[in-house]
């Protein structure tokens, strides 16, 4: 689950944009910089980078980025509100998880706050993830 959750904070800044879930994302095409903190349980972990978003992610929906994280995972349910995308991601086949997060956007910047858990149904641990980003260039 670790690094669906990398994966997922570098994914929900691709997903930069405005519009309804299922709207194309219209995301800014450039490079980003992201920073993701998270906590599996009582241990906490982080990830930074850089992330080239092409023309082909523009024509994306959040739903579609978000699902082409992993495979084994899915969103459930979204929803674009005045106060940013609101999802529920859910991943299954080992190790299972689900995520409720809302990512907010404003420019060239994005910050997104998510919550849930990893293991089993039966027997799991908290995950909370904080990521930010913002585009650095209009280019790559």
């Amino acid at each position: 689950m670790a690094i669906r959750i990398s994966l997922l904070a570098l994914a929900s800044f691709t997903t930069v944009a405005s519009g309804p879930a299922f709207a194309q994302s219209n995301v800014a095409e450039g490079l980003w910089s992201y920073q993701a903190r998270y906590m599996i349980g009582p241990i906490p972990a982080g990830d930074r980078g850089q992330y080239c978003v092409g023309p082909d992610m523009s024509q994306s929906s959040f739903d579609q980025l978000f699902n082409d994280i992993n495979s084994r995972c899915r969103v459930t349910d979204s929803e674009t509100t005045a106060d940013g995308y609101d999802f529920k991601l859910q991943c299954s086949g080992g190790p299972d998880g689900e995520l409720d997060g809302r990512l907010q956007v404003g420019g060239d910047t994005a910050i997104l706050n998510a919550t849930g858990w990893t293991g089993t149904a039966s027997e799991n641990v908290p995950v909370m993830l904080t990521a930010t980003a913002e585009r650095v260039s209009t280019t790559c």
